[in-house]
């Protein structure tokens, strides 16, 4: 898994893949709200896990030493000495999710509300859990994931939700 620099993750998706690596950017579709217009809002690709992207290289053989220094490119989740590697049936799990090139959790227009700190899991997303961060309006909720030690924030449909329960 590639960490990137920020807002630079199309930018070293294309660079990498100019070197010839098999990249996976999961993207998702973000409303936005239209600058100065208030009540005109724009449908927006963006990063489904702002920062980071999927590369897959031989660890073996070593090439994956010139991602390092590739534009819009951080590191590399690991050390210096050994990346760390992202098992296939997680890319799959959210590769699954894809609609049209758009990682799809679906909308429902009611759906379960968490306490702050809730340990929930996505549906269709099974083994993966975060934390419930909280309620963004009536269809969306924002939660923490942690994939290989790193926390990240996204925002998915509170109906796709449902209690981890405790551990």
């Amino acid at each position: 898994m590639v960490t990137c620099k920020q807002a630079q993750e199309v930018r070293a998706r294309g660079e990498l893949e100019r070197q010839g690596f098999d990249v996976y950017l999961p993207m998702r579709l973000a409303s936005i709200r239209r600058a100065g217009r208030s009540n005109v809002r724009d449908l927006v690709a963006r990063p489904f896990l702002p920062g980071y992207l999927f590369v897959r290289t031989s660890l073996a053989l070593g090439d994956w030493r010139r991602i390092w220094s590739t534009f819009g490119v951080r590191g590399l989740l690991g050390s210096e000495e050994r990346p760390a590697a992202v098992r296939d049936w997680v890319i799959d799990r959210i590769r699954d999710q894809e609609e049209g090139g758009f990682i799809k959790l679906g909308l429902a227009p009611d759906g379960p509300v968490f306490p702050k700190g809730a340990r929930v899991q996505v549906s269709g997303l099974d083994g993966v859990e975060g934390l419930f961060v909280e309620q963004i309006d009536d269809r969306r909720a924002s939660i923490l994931i942690s994939l290989l030690g790193r926390d990240s924030r996204v925002t998915v449909d509170v109906g796709k939700l449902r209690s981890a329960g405790a551990k």
